[in-house]
């Protein structure tokens, strides 16, 4: 299966090695690698597409707003279809568990958070998914 992840945090990863970042590309990478460990909880990524930067109107994508929103967007497969199923809705258990789990705040977001864990449900939420057959 085909996921792709919105986040309104930084999950920026500079695919360099961990001694060449500066403090700030380090903290980045750190938010990605626990968008990768908890992902992780249920399945084994096959593949993925580097998180990009982009600028999109936030309800074509899951979000509550209509203005453009800065968004970082992550594309990524894995080994086992339907790994993430609850009930009838194909992200189920990634929205659960990603549900407060705690990031860095204060990098490239333009939207401040209340409080610096991932939101899966309700209007303050930060993080949406989508599921695509591969």
């Amino acid at each position: 299966m085909k996921y792709l992840l919105y986040t309104l945090v930084d999950i920026s990863n500079s695919g360099k090695y961990h001694h060449v970042l500066s403090n700030t590309e380090k903290l980045k990478e750190q938010n990605f690698n626990t968008v990768l460990q908890t992902i992780g909880l249920r399945s084994n990524i096959s593949s993925y597409i580097h998180p990009a930067q982009i600028e999109i109107k936030g309800s074509l994508i899951g979000f509550t707003t209509d203005e453009i929103i800065r968004v970082w967007r992550f594309d990524f497969e894995t080994e086992r279809d339907d790994v993430f199923l609850k009930e009838d809705d194909q992200v189920g258990t990634l929205k659960d568990d990603f549900n407060l789990v705690p990031y860095i705040p204060g990098l490239d977001e333009l939207m401040e958070q209340k409080y610096s864990v991932f939101s899966t449900f309700g209007d303050g939420k930060n993080i949406v998914f989508h599921c695509f057959p591969s």
